[in-house]
């Protein structure tokens, strides 16, 4: 979170943060004279973001130079309240932009304002604090305008909504979710929805992610008809992808537990093991190797490969990391993910690049390389890798030639997801309460069966 405060070039200010929005601009200004400010609320309406005023309605607005009527025009919405009917007086300044952002202060919107002494104060990525305003906004609206009809159900803009949500559940990043609920909440939902919103709410995120699938592949069936409309094929796409990338994180994630207990256990105990499987050869040896020749083979063998396992695991580069520093790197590798997975692509130069870079970030994330992973995050966000995950092309055959790849990588990867769950590893790290006991007691059976071949 960042705060400054203002008292100089405010209006200028205010004009930086607006052109900055990127999806919501909500304000409650008393008095709203500034038509340059006015005007960027227009186009930012005109370019689909969700703008929406309440200003007073009384001489001081009425006689100004705005039509307040034109932002409805452009796509947003004007909420006046006039103090001689309602008796009150509307004198908040404030502004929230992308739920996050927020502008108060003394400082009207106004043309009289920019020569009065006036401040303002912007905090920045602090959604805790935009919600309060959002909510006094509504507040406010709800007492002088009433609630809004709630608008026919969209089946296109309601999957749309909950296959973003989808993907913020992924990548655990709960916090914006809320405004897609909020936009759903707009619409007169069917009862299947509605589950799932209060699935949602009740943070029940693993129970509404499943719903969410079920409902989708119900609207967005991936039979394929001839007369299909290419947007539809698109969006089948786009939902493949995000199961894909689901399955994969599940599987990857599995694969990381397993790896990291094995590479943790090895090295703790290689040196131990080593010592006993030696001493079982040894062992059979003064047995007489020839008369129990398959077991005698049968040692040398698990001795030689657990020695080159050792050696492996003493050679690979795993960095420690703190428990807060683990749950970051998965994060922002599933963050990455998104970003670069091939499987996004149609283009296939776009591919390759992208499974170069999807490469690098599996690397990193086996190794436990926090500063590599959220190197490559950071070179993704701000396009230094020069990819675009867009679909492109509009020709059917390809899409729909990427939608049976889809669906075919998906099933292979549901097969395999299957398989690990029931890796014998896997389920005794899981069933492990407490791995520091663990491997206590694991030292003490340890050390107990080699005193057991030393003495025997």
């Amino acid at each position: 979170m960042e705060t400054i405060a203002h008292f100089t070039d405010i209006r200028n200010h205010i004009q930086e943060e607006l052109k900055k929005a990127q999806q919501s601009i909500i304000v409650a200004v008393a008095w709203f004279t500034d038509a340059k400010l006015f005007d960027i609320l227009c186009q930012k309406a005109t370019a689909g973001l969700d703008v929406q005023l309440i200003v007073m309605d009384d001489d001081i607005t009425r006689n100004c130079s705005i039509d307040y009527n034109r932002l409805e025009k452009c796509g947003g919405k004007l909420y006046q309240i006039n103090n001689e009917t309602t008796g009150t007086l509307m004198h908040n300044k404030f502004c929230v932009l992308d739920n996050k952002d927020t502008i108060t202060g003394s400082y009207n919107w106004s043309i009289k304002a920019q020569s009065n002494h006036e401040n303002i104060t912007i905090t920045k990525d602090s959604q805790e604090l935009a919600e309060m305003f959002l909510t006094e906004f509504k507040r406010i609206r709800v007492q002088y305008h009433g609630n809004e009809p709630l608008k026919s159900y969209d089946v296109d803009i309601i999957s749309k909504r909950l296959t973003i949500i989808e993907n913020y559940i992924q990548l655990n990043e709960y916090e914006n979710i809320k405004i897609h609920i909020e936009k759903i909440c707009e619409y007169d939902i069917p009862s299947i929805v509605q589950s799932i919103i209060d699935s949602l709410n009740s943070t029940k995120y693993s129970n509404a992610s499943l719903q969410i699938r079920e409902y989708l592949i119900k609207i967005k069936s991936v039979t394929i008809f001839e007369d299909i409309d290419l947007e539809q094929i698109k969006w089948q796409i786009k939902y493949l992808e995000i199961e894909i990338i689901a399955l994969e994180n599940e599987k990857v994630t599995i694969e990381k537990i397993i790896s990291d207990f094995v590479h943790t256990y090895t090295l703790s105990f290689g040196e131990l093991i080593l010592k006993i499987l030696k001493l079982k050869i040894e062992k059979l040896k003064k047995e007489g190797k020839n008369t129990r020749a398959e077991e005698y083979q049968n040692a040398e063998e698990e001795y030689n490969n657990y020695n080159e396992q050792f050696k492996q695991e003493k050679k690979n580069d795993i960095k420690d990391l703190s428990d807060d520093e683990k749950e970051e790197i998965k994060q922002k590798y599933r963050k990455a993910v998104t970003l670069c997975h091939p499987d996004k692509f149609t283009d296939e130069e776009q591919k390759q690049k992208a499974h170069k870079i999807f490469v690098q970030l599996q690397d990193a994330y086996s190794k436990n390389d926090l500063r590599r992973v959220r190197e490559i995050l950071s070179n993704l966000e701000s396009g230094i890798f020069d990819i675009d995950e867009n679909i492109k092309t509009s020709n059917k055959e390809h899409l729909l030639a990427q939608l049976n790849y889809l669906k075919q990588k998906q099933q292979v990867l549901s097969q395999a997801l299957t398989k690990i769950r029931n890796d014998k590893t896997y389920k005794q790290v899981i069933n492990i309460k407490d791995m520091n006991k663990y491997f206590a007691e694991e030292k003490v059976r340890l050390e107990t069966e080699l005193k057991q071949f030393q003495n025997g």
